[in-house]
């Protein structure tokens, strides 16, 4: 499950952006986008350190990503169970 959040540091408290990613895996440069808009340098798996002080960083006020598309996929596939299992039901 994808997981959006503030990237906060655990030093001086700093919100130094925003990072989504897989819930539990580390926060890396590559899901993160600082408020400040421009990026941190490094490698895109390189850990996000604090942008002010250098600091290190937890995931604050985390919630799960949804999107539409998601969503959409979802009610697609349950629909079509719904259909096997009709065709299913007559058939027996």
């Amino acid at each position: 499950m994808l997981v959006k959040g503030d990237v906060k540091c655990l030093h001086c408290g700093f919100i130094s952006g925003e990072w989504v990613g897989a819930g539990g895996a580390p926060i890396t440069l590559a899901g993160f986008k600082a408020t400040s808009g421009e990026q941190p340098a490094g490698a895109e798996g390189a850990h996000v350190r604090c942008v002010r002080c250098g600091g290190p960083v937890l995931l604050d006020e985390v919630n799960p990503v949804i999107s539409s598309y998601r969503i959409r996929r979802i009610r697609r596939l349950r629909e079509q169970l719904a259909a096997m299992d009709a065709r299913r039901g007559r058939a027996a």
